[in-house]
């Protein structure tokens, strides 16, 4: 599995959350079923980015009675993907994570050594953006793939090759 970062508060699945699910399958043709409300709300009530794996692990926790496997979880995830309820971000080798997309675009810095996935300031990216823009000519997406490399914890717990001065942009 991977380092899911759904620590911290969870939230429940509001009533225009679960109209907003039920109108945007009804324009595709489909049906609220009870596995596709129960993924939508634990991606939705998790306070940080969670994998498919944990989205099974946590939905069948809140659900006991209900019957929900892998693939049910994967179907899911991509069918909310293409709705645009729900965001999908890569992360190197490991699991793809999970968010709301109400969160909007915005940057990852991914661990490289523990797959820890973290929100970038949104004032860090801008001027990494603005930087790599007036120095080398270079329009940078940072949205699309995380900038990689060892969060803190992972820092801390033991030496790397990771070189310790900053390079500069």
């Amino acid at each position: 599995m991977c380092k899911s970062t759904y620590s911290g508060p969870w939230q429940e699945l509001s009533a225009a959350q679960r109209r907003r699910l039920a109108d945007a399958l009804r324009e595709r043709g489909l049906h609220l079923t009870l596995q596709r409300e129960a993924i939508y709300e634990t991606v939705l009530g998790c306070p940080g980015h969670i994998c498919a794996e944990h989205v099974l692990a946590v939905a069948n926790a809140s659900h006991p009675g209900l019957r929900m496997d892998k693939a049910t979880v994967y179907r899911t995830l991509d069918l909310l993907v293409e709705l645009g309820l729900v965001s999908e971000h890569e992360c190197g080798t490991g699991p793809s994570q999970y968010e709301p997309a109400s969160r909007g675009p915005h940057s990852h810095l991914l661990c490289e050594r523990c797959g820890r996935l973290i929100n970038l300031d949104g004032d860090i990216a801008t001027e990494v953006r603005e930087r790599l823009l007036a120095r080398h000519g270079f329009i940078a997406s940072l949205g699309s793939h995380p900038i990689l490399g060892l969060c803190g914890n992972c820092q801390a717990s033991g030496s790397s090759c990771w070189a310790t001065s900053a390079t500069r942009l």
